[in-house]
């Protein structure tokens, strides 16, 4: 579904990515690990066009998408929850998800609905009128990936969708997370949290000083203790 081939990005003269590929079949939850600064970010916005590289081949479902409009990238099925989460505080939860709504153009699904985000976070669904800016994280962050979704993407981009939550609340979205792989959506994921990426993922990319050190299943990780000390371990 979403092949990245050899990509290299910068932020001006700085050069973040060094040829960096990956790829995601249909249907899997696949992560991509790093410590902070290893440039997970920065591929996730490479593969959305937010800050595109200057060489190398993204493409989904076949067709290229490198250097396209973040817009252009959306309508053909690509979902981004940013890390920042960047919700309307002003706004509430059922007006938030709403902003989200739109068709992808090769859509072929049943569209979400608000009903079926409050069935997949039903915390929102108390929370229905409720202003973004009184959410508490875990919150904001399940109204950012509902809000996602009602954009019907076939490609989900997560980025660190459990950084600083606490315990109970990142298995909360590990669950979530697994029942949106269950409705056969595909996704990528970046992530610090092993434990919380080990338990979800199938397989796993490791990123170190804006290159890809492994790529493997989450078994074969499991094993690799030198990939995890060296690449991993804080």
């Amino acid at each position: 579904m979403l092949e990245v081939n050899n990509i290299n990005t910068f932020y001006g003269s700085s050069h973040i990515l060094f040829g960096v590929s990956l790829s995601i079949k249909k249907g899997e939850v696949v992560a991509l690990l790093g410590r902070n600064g290893a440039g997970k970010t920065t591929t996730m916005r490479s593969i959305m066009g937010l800050t595109a590289p200057k060489s190398g081949s993204i493409k989904f479902r076949g067709e290229e998408i490198t250097r396209k409009p973040p817009y252009f990238i959306a309508q053909k099925g690509v979902g981004y929850v940013p890390d920042n989460r960047l919700i309307f505080p002003d706004l509430t939860v059922r007006e938030n998800i709403l902003l989200g709504r739109k068709k992808a153009k090769d859509f072929k699904g049943e569209p979400w609905t608000v009903e079926m985000i409050y069935e997949l976070f039903p915390l929102l669904k108390k929370l229905d009128s409720r202003l973004g800016g009184y959410l508490s994280g875990g919150e904001q962050q399940a109204l950012s990936i509902g809000r996602t979704m009602m954009g019907n993407p076939d490609l989900l981009l997560l980025d660190e969708p459990v950084e600083g939550l606490a315990p109970i609340v990142v298995k909360y979205f590990g669950e979530q997370i697994l029942k949106l792989k269950d409705m056969g959506e595909t996704i990528l994921f970046s992530e610090q949290n092993i434990k919380f990426a080990t338990t979800i993922a199938e397989s796993a990319f490791v990123i170190d000083k804006g290159k890809i050190k492994y790529h493997g299943s989450i078994e074969e990780l499991r094993k690799n203790d030198e990939v995890k000390k060296r690449y991993l371990m804080v």
